[in-house]
């Protein structure tokens, strides 16, 4: 019987990836949480002795980690393959691996090139505040001496230098997010229950975290039915499955909350008029 450990984080999209997964499986495991932005906790010598990339989240199976998201729901699927949803088809299927990498975070792939690689942008503002929480000096020093991506140590330190997205930023990641959300929406046309058909899979996985992230980040009228009809569906299909609860919602470290608030209030996010006026202009 194999013992798992998973490392992750609440509020870290790739976390909620493989928490989804092992949810869906049935599979029990233990959980060490890492703080990010806030503590650096992924970058110290023990964890970067199982994940050189310094990247949430890893799995170890009797103590060998396993580090990629799709790697680890792979494994889990192949591994358990009577127990739960089952994850990938069972004959290889070329528009389903397109759709994974579409929906991966994939870090040699550039901020916004996918929907993937867009969660992350639209996360900077919270990312900021929490990197603020530690001076400059620390944070350059400790990405630049121990994060394992290069791409990403840049981002980190350019948006704790300026406290917030770099100039132009997320007026870009606007552009991306709006072509991504028109895209996903006219995929989902299909008018099958999920991202891949009936049966919920690992592009469900991996898009799960990705609405959740845009619900979270405060960008409003998303999942409204008038705007965004196969979306809404979609969504309030994904939110209201156990899975979503038990993986996600109750993950949550606390962290993101007060910052949200600060940024907000109780209203939308401050590009989200941007966001609107992108997307009309590609419709």
């Amino acid at each position: 019987m194999n013992n798992y450990v998973l490392y992750g984080y609440g509020e870290s999209v790739a976390s909620n990836v493989v928490r989804l997964a092992l949810a869906e499986k049935n599979i029990s495991y233990d959980y060490k949480l890492l703080y990010l932005e806030s503590r650096g906790d992924h970058l110290k010598a023990d964890y970067k002795k199982l994940n050189p990339k310094t990247l949430l989240p890893t799995l170890t199976v009797n103590e060998k980690p396993i580090s990629e998201s799709i790697d680890i729901m792979r494994f889990i699927d192949n591994e358990h393959t009577d127990q739960g949803s089952t994850l990938f088809p069972k004959i290889q299927d070329e528009e389903f691996d397109n759709l994974l990498d579409y929906l991966f975070l994939d870090d040699t792939k550039e901020l916004g090139e996918t929907f993937g690689t867009t969660g992350g942008g639209i996360s900077v503002p919270v990312l900021a505040k929490l990197l603020c929480k530690r001076s400059f000096f620390s944070v350059l020093w400790d990405y630049y001496k121990n994060h394992g991506v290069s791409k990403r140590k840049f981002i980190f330190v350019m948006v704790r230098f300026f406290g917030g997205p770099p100039p132009g930023l997320y007026e870009k990641m606007m552009y991306f997010l709006a072509k991504h959300l028109v895209y996903t929406e006219n995929y989902l046309n299909h008018g099958k229950t999920y991202i891949y058909g009936n049966d919920y899979t690992a592009a469900d996985c991996l898009l799960t975290p990705l609405l959740h992230r845009v619900n979270e980040m405060r960008f409003h009228g998303v999942f409204d039915g008038s705007k965004f009809p196969n979306l809404s569906r979609y969504w309030d299909t994904i939110s209201n499955r156990p899975s979503y609860k038990e993986a996600i919602i109750n993950y949550e470290t606390g962290e993101w909350k007060p910052v949200l608030e600060d940024l907000y209030g109780d209203g939308p996010n401050l590009y989200n008029d941007l966001l609107w006026s992108e997307i009309e202009k590609i419709r």
